[in-house]
């Protein structure tokens, strides 16, 4: 496979994603499954308002998700050479008809068993995630800077 199918393997397969934000000015990580659209590329997170995470991006919308593959049982190596890509860009909450106009919640139920239960849920809310800049690793000495609409134009990234 080439490193663009690579790529869009890792961001259709995964269920979940690390959301970095700034909670009063300080770096915050949480986890949070995802959904994603192309054409442009953009993600989509439901998450609570109860969350941390989601008072953060209210203050602050940048954000940034890293994406990668979980490590190869018994193989310790694995852990240093994972396939990850990591997105900085802006979260802009969405309203449940935007979600479902924009084939966020129809994604949503289709990836996730759970999505019925929590859809039904008032404190939940679906925030969009735009990229304005990204970078691949597909392991080692294999680094990429990511632009275009996708994020699919790869540049090596070598010494």
């Amino acid at each position: 496979m080439s490193a663009v199918d690579n790529l869009n393997a890792l961001l259709d397969l995964q269920p979940v994603a690390s959301l970095a934000v700034l909670e009063a000015g300080s770096p915050a990580v949480s986890l949070v499954p995802f959904v994603v659209q192309r054409d442009p590329l953009r993600f989509a997170i439901f998450i609570s308002e109860l969350s941390s995470h989601t008072q953060a991006l209210r203050q602050d919308n940048r954000a940034a998700l890293m994406i990668h593959e979980p490590p190869t049982p018994g193989d310790p190596r694995s852990n240093h050479g994972l396939m990850r890509v990591m997105v900085t860009g802006e979260a802009e909450f969405l309203s449940r008809e935007e979600a479902l106009t924009q084939g966020f919640e129809p994604l949503y139920r289709a990836k996730y068993e759970i999505a019925e239960m929590l859809l039904g849920l008032a404190d939940f809310h679906f925030c969009q995630i735009t990229p304005k800049a990204g970078s691949f690793i597909q392991g080692f000495g294999q680094a990429f800077r990511l632009s275009g609409p996708n994020l699919d134009r790869l540049e090596h990234i070598s010494r």
